[in-house]
């Protein structure tokens, strides 16, 4: 339970991004583009995403993220050096491969840890609380990263370099139940072969990762084109802000109540609730009032219940020593379909558009996965 305790710790402190709401007006502030620097840090994943998931499984999950964690710290403090577009984007690529390395290393050593001191039950119940902790700490952030901006430009980022440090002491003392790869057995293409095959013959998990890669798009659209629809339906910046924090709070709740229901109630919960949700971002569309804050909000609180336990039961369909593999291509998936729809989203003629077209399509998969849902349980 130790090694449990600790990794909540570390849900925690990974949570409190102060960069993410300040990060693009120090890039503009220093001369910088800011969407050259975001295209910068998504190819960075897009390149690093499944090496280093296999670096996880064959050198260990908790070294993994300690690479992570430095190269997050590293990349954190290099905000210093932004002085124009070129070092813009060299930050915050350092920033998205580092992210890779904890990218599937995570949630691997969380669902391992906990599946070996009470089964999979308790692994399901463990990366609830976990999504809560870390949806608490990303509701908090915003708040803390805009007093910090205030007080100095790179104080946001001075404080997360240091927190990245401190998580690093955190995590050294979690116990690993993953078992590295022999010196002689580190085969990275060889091993990245044996998790391909093992998703294409497992029909099970394939539809498990593909529903993940489109409900995670789904979420990534609502969510970043949020930061438009706000303003767009009458709110001030400021009250955009307080309907993000009081969205993060309201899904850390749900995770928090996901964790005390039975599996069977979190099952139908994973099988019926993307399409309510879905069905909210249609809303939004159609909304030309606060009726579609409300709707982002209560989506949020969908998305607290669904995605710890979609990640359980993915998690459940994979065999140690290709989980973070298996896992980083489940987070590949979704990046490579983010890269094409966000841009293409840019080019409808309004907010509203890109939410009819989001949400029409988020209750399309939701109906087809209500029809085949993977009913397939341990």
């Amino acid at each position: 339970m130790k090694s449990l305790t600790r990794y909540y710790l570390y849900a925690l402190l990974n949570g409190l991004q102060f960069g993410w709401t300040t990060w693009l007006a120090f890039v503009v502030a220093r001369g910088g583009n800011p969407g050259w620097a975001e295209g910068a840090y998504h190819l960075a994943i897009l390149i690093g995403e499944v090496p280093t998931g296999v670096v996880a499984d064959l050198l260990g999950r908790r070294r993994s993220m300690i690479i992570g964690l430095a190269l997050s710290a590293a990349a954190s403090f290099a905000y210093v050096g932004i002085s124009d577009t070129v070092t813009a984007c060299l930050v915050l690529a350092l920033s998205g491969l580092a992210g890779t390395f904890l990218s599937g290393a995570d949630a691997a050593l969380l669902y391992e840890t906990a599946d070996a001191i009470g089964g999979s039950e308790l692994a399901r119940r463990a990366m609830a609380r976990s999504s809560a902790l870390q949806m608490a700490a990303l509701a908090a952030a915003p708040m803390i990263g805009g007093w910090l901006y205030e007080q100095h430009a790179l104080a946001p980022f001075i404080a997360r370099g240091v927190l990245s440090l401190a998580t690093i002491l955190v995590l050294w003392g979690v116990e690993e139940r993953h078992r590295p790869a022999p010196a002689g057995k580190r085969d990275l293409w060889a091993h990245t072969r044996s998790a391909l095959h093992y998703l294409g013959a497992n029909r099970l998990l394939l539809a498990l990762v593909v529903f993940s890669w489109v409900y995670n798009l789904v979420g990534a659209m609502a969510g970043q084109f949020a930061q438009v629809y706000f303003p767009a339906v009458g709110l001030t910046m400021l009250g955009a802000g307080f309907v993000f924090s009081i969205s993060r709070l309201v899904g850390s709740l749900a995770g928090w109540l996901t964790e005390r229901v039975s599996r069977q109630t979190a099952l139908a919960t994973l099988r019926f609730a993307p399409l309510i949700q879905g069905a909210l971002y249609l809303f939004m569309g159609m909304s030309r009032g606060l009726g579609g804050a409300v709707a982002f909000v209560a989506g949020d609180a969908a998305d607290g219940a669904i995605y710890p336990t979609l990640m359980a039961r993915i998690n459940e369909e994979i065999p140690s020593q290709q989980r973070a593999t298996l896992l980083s291509i489940q987070s590949l998936g979704f990046s490579l379909l983010m890269s094409f729809t966000f841009p293409a989203a840019s080019y409808l003629p309004s907010v509203f558009q890109i939410y009819l077209a989001t949400g029409a399509v988020a209750v399309l998969v939701a109906l087809l996965w209500v029809a085949r849902f993977p009913r397939t349980d341990h």
